[in-house]
């Protein structure tokens, strides 16, 4: 019988460089399936999380509406610019000073956890037998080095390479700057001091980047009069429906391309949705009739897109009732605005479009939220053994 003398084969194995009684293209039909994972990496979405996350879209669109407010009101002069550039600016120093001191509570939080883990590791040091039998030292012999309990001391410059005098337990030590045995400074210095450089400033590094965020400053508001004349004759031969059209296609571009996932260890805001704002309030502001008016929509521009989203992020990571209070300012703003230039209202149309503006946004978070959770429903990922490796890339060396 042919069949009871055929050799037996081994179990397969997913290897192709292992010789093998089976071909390359050869499948297990038993443990094809036996791996199978169906969605591996599904987070199931939760209505309220959404909710919440979804204010930060919220925040930003809303911020894109009293921008737009603001450059009607001004170019139909119901609004002055100057009002309008002023409260900006009276809000973005005080945004600035609340991020300043934000921070500075930070700092001292963590310099305050890094002295008390310090001082637990001096404490695990000083109670071992080792650090027990060594903390007296004797005449003659090494003492232990700080470096060892993890905490290095800076010494003055001025006592580098400075003889101390005689010691009656130490013996003395030659001189370490030295270059020859002879005392001639025939090599380089042996000292293990890098050269010493005269960096020193009479500004803390807090101080020092308070003034150069006000010499920035200065410099913006100094460039924006500079230019303004110049912005203002940018467009004159356009016509004003090329204007709007692209003024509206930026914003949108704005709108569709800003990173709404950026944390706060984010500087600056996406470089494209922030050129493409500053360019439509450019192709805007060349539509006023005076530099004056130039000027205020340009600066009110830097503030609202390349400022305020700084200001958001960070307020989000601090308070979260802070930025609630802010999700709702910015709507009520946003809904009166819109609906006072559309209608041409006052008081009246104003509560009108803050009292609709405020329902169609919670209704438009509630809907988007639940569209979101029901859309996972479809979501049908399949993974195996069959798939091929994914390669881990190190992004240094180890």
């Amino acid at each position: 019988d042919g069949s009871a003398r055929a050799p037996k084969r081994g179990a397969w194995k997913k290897l192709l460089w292992v010789k093998q009684a089976y071909p390359d293209n050869y499948t297990d039909e038993l443990q094809f399936l036996s791996h199978l994972q169906r969605n591996p990496t599904l987070r199931p979405y939760e209505f309220w999380p959404l909710v919440a996350d979804s204010t930060i879209i919220v925040q930003h669109v809303a911020s894109v509406i009293i921008f737009v407010c603001c450059f009607v009101g001004i170019f139909k002069e119901r609004v002055s610019p100057v009002s309008v550039v002023s409260w900006a600016t009276i809000g973005t120093v005080l945004g600035w000073v609340a991020r300043d001191w934000w921070i500075g509570r930070e700092e001292e939080q963590r310099l305050e956890e890094e002295l008390r883990a310090a001082a637990s590791k001096l404490a695990d040091a000083a109670g071992t037998p080792e650090a027990s039998d060594t903390s007296t030292p004797l005449p003659g012999a090494a003492t232990p080095s700080s470096d060892s309990l993890g905490i290095s001391f800076h010494h003055p410059p001025s006592t580098r390479g400075v003889s101390r005098g005689p010691s009656p337990d130490w013996p003395s030590l030659p001189d370490l700057t030295t270059g020859h045995p002879s005392g001639a400074p025939t090599f380089a210095t042996y000292s293990h001091y890098p050269p010493y450089e005269n960096r020193t400033s009479r500004f803390s590094p807090r101080n020092q980047e308070r003034l150069a965020t006000a010499k920035s400053a200065i410099l913006i508001y100094c460039a924006l009069l500079g230019l303004s004349p110049i912005l203002k004759s940018l467009t004159k031969s356009t016509s004003p429906d090329s204007i709007w059209a692209m003024s509206s296609w930026l914003i949108s571009i704005n709108v569709f391309t800003f990173d709404y996932g950026a944390g706060v260890e984010a500087k600056f805001p996406a470089p494209l949705s922030t050129n493409a704002a500053l360019m439509a309030s450019t192709v805007l502001a060349s539509r006023l009739p005076s530099t004056t008016h130039v000027f205020s929509l340009t600066l009110f521009s830097i503030e609202v897109f390349g400022l305020f989203p700084v200001f958001r992020r960070l307020l989000r990571h601090v308070s979260w009732v802070g930025h609630l209070v802010l999700t709702g300012g910015l709507i009520v703003g946003a809904g009166g605005g819109l609906c006072v230039i559309i209608t041409g209202g006052a008081w009246k149309a104003a509560t009108v479009g803050v009292v609709l503006g405020g329902l169609l946004t919670c209704l438009a978070m509630g809907m988007t939220s639940w569209w979101l959770i029901g859309l996972q429903r479809f979501k049908d990922e399949i993974r195996g053994p069959w798939d091929p490796a994914r390669p881990v890339i190190r992004r240094r060396w180890d």
